[in-house]
């Protein structure tokens, strides 16, 4: 028996693909039924279609692409994606993993794990062959290797708004709303605007943009930024932001689950080889990272620069030529080397 603690998105993508292997799995959730929590819902098509499961019912909003924002300036990467219906989702995987004999039992909240057994509030001690945590940016399971995470903090608002003019993800460079960005990703009749940083910064930034309609959902969370130090041993092995598995420019975390899910099926009964593994793949690639400490860095007199250079054009037409001024500025110069790598490693490897 299989057991993965978190009914989230990692933990259901990675029993589907258990059971399509043949194990028996069982999940433990804490919360008495599936919960999506705070997410952009945004992903490539590429990654998605990775999934043993059919996405396309539950997709809110198509999208050709990525725009980056700066003031009246921008510019934009051509790529296919949607916005998810993130909560519908879930739930129908949910509904797959029962119907194939996987196993949820609720309300059923993990409070530790040794070697030998997984410990629940209700006093009940279940012995483990495979434990996979899948328990989310505070993971119980993550304390039993030790590991400490930078965090982000996300909020954001669902809001009813007309996007039938909408087919981008957005995302705005701003450091007077954020020290990394906003975003804009339309859904179906409504969009999900955030920002990481806080909800009054986010009020500051909707008046900016003229953005108003009705909250139909407000959200917040924290994001792991930068690969856990440890995420397996010889029968525990950790998944999603429970193993801060989230892409760290983009601050997406679906697609690198759905790779890192396949790549814990084929290693399931060697999860040391697991962890090798996923830390020598293109989804954890440093330059992920220096992107994302390179963004937080940067400056608005810089980032101005750098988009008046290249405002209106996409990205596969953007030429060296355009930065040659920069030579002179070669500490800007630098951090946009190293967010124009990881933008473009993500259109690659998944938003």
């Amino acid at each position: 028996m299989i057991i993965i603690v978190g009914a989230g998105v990692a933990g259901l993508i990675a029993g589907l693909q258990l059971l399509n292997k043949g194990y028996e799995v069982k999940i433990f959730e804490k919360n008495a039924g599936i919960k999506s929590t705070a997410c952009g819902e945004g992903c490539d098509l590429q990654s998605l279609n990775f999934l043993p499961f059919d996405s396309r019912p539950y997709v809110a909003k198509k999208v050709e692409g990525i725009k980056f924002n700066f003031m009246d300036m921008y510019f934009y990467a051509k790529a296919k994606g949607v916005v998810l219906n993130r909560q519908k989702w879930m739930e129908a995987m949910a509904e797959k993993f029962i119907a194939r004999g996987g196993k949820i039992e609720f309300s059923t909240k993990v409070i530790k794990i040794d070697d030998e057994f997984i410990y629940l509030q209700d006093g009940r001690r279940i012995a483990y062959d495979i434990c996979i945590g899948a328990d989310g940016p505070s993971s119980t399971i993550k304390n039993y290797f030790g590991n400490k995470y930078e965090y982000l903090i996300g909020c954001q608002y669902e809001i009813e708004y007309d996007t039938s003019n909408m087919n981008f993800l957005e995302f705005y460079i701003n450091k007077s709303y954020t020290p990394y960005y906003a975003w804009i990703f339309p859904k179906d009749g409504s969009i999900n605007v955030g920002l990481a940083g806080k909800f009054s910064k986010l009020n500051d930034f909707l008046k900016a943009k003229g953005i108003r309609g009705k909250i139909l959902k407000k959200s917040a969370g924290i994001v792991p930024v930068g690969m856990a130090k440890r995420i397996a041993d010889d029968r525990i092995a950790l998944i999603g932001d429970a193993a801060s598995l989230t892409n760290p420019f983009s601050l997406g975390g679906i697609s690198p689950i759905i790779y890192a899910s396949k790549i814990l099926v084929k290693n399931i009964n060697n999860l040391r080889n697991y962890e090798k593994e996923i830390k020598k793949h293109e989804i954890c690639d440093r330059i992920l990272l220096k992107g994302h400490l390179s963004a937080k860095k940067i400056k608005n007199e810089e980032v101005a620069e750098i988009f008046s250079r290249i405002n209106g054009k996409e990205v596969r037409e953007i030429r060296y030529k355009d930065f040659a001024p920069l030579i002179l500025k070669p500490f800007t110069l630098i951090k946009m080397r190293y967010i124009a790598k990881a933008f473009l490693h993500s259109l690659k490897w998944g938003w």
